[in-house]
């Protein structure tokens, strides 16, 4: 089921502008293994909470973990993509609220792979021109999240 959560005053023009300034290039740094450009869509007041570990930090502790995250990943010669979809986008011209489903796909270097699914929640805001992620929730209720819930999300450049 397609969601109708979606604001319906949020302009195209905004949700382009978060497009490009957080979601590609999160996954472009993602897929490039970049984690300074990563850590550069995050303010620096972030506050990151829930994931695997089911924590809460500030940007210092999450820049730490996704720098050795990232080191550990390139030493024993795994990649990781993700990709988004989103069940609500509600937008201003200076803040943003967005909900959603991501897929993680990691391939070890012995070509296994695992694909996996969470629920995301963001809030950005727009500063000197460019949007950054100010609050970032994300988690897999407990496993339930599947490819249906993903297919069932917009793609990113729907509406």
């Amino acid at each position: 089921m397609r969601s109708t959560l979606r604001s319906r005053s949020a302009s195209s023009d905004l949700l382009h502008e978060l497009n490009i300034d957080i979601w590609r290039a999160y996954q472009d740094a993602f897929h490039s293994g970049d984690v300074e450009a990563f850590l550069a869509l995050h303010t620096p007041q972030l506050i990151r909470a829930g994931g695997p570990a089911k924590s809460i930090s500030g940007f210092g502790e999450y820049a730490a973990n996704s720098r050795q995250w990232r080191t550990d990943l390139v030493e024993r010669g795994d990649t990781v993509d993700i990709e988004f979809r989103f069940t609500e986008r509600i937008v201003t011209a200076d803040l943003a609220s967005e909900r959603g489903v991501y897929r993680l796909t990691a391939r070890r270097a012995s070509g296994e792979q695992k694909t996996m699914f969470g629920r995301f929640h963001t809030f950005s805001r727009k500063t000197i021109g460019r949007w950054r992620i100010a609050v970032d929730y994300d988690g897999d209720e407990n496993g339930t999240v599947s490819a249906e819930d993903f297919a069932a999300a917009d793609a990113m450049d729907d509406g």
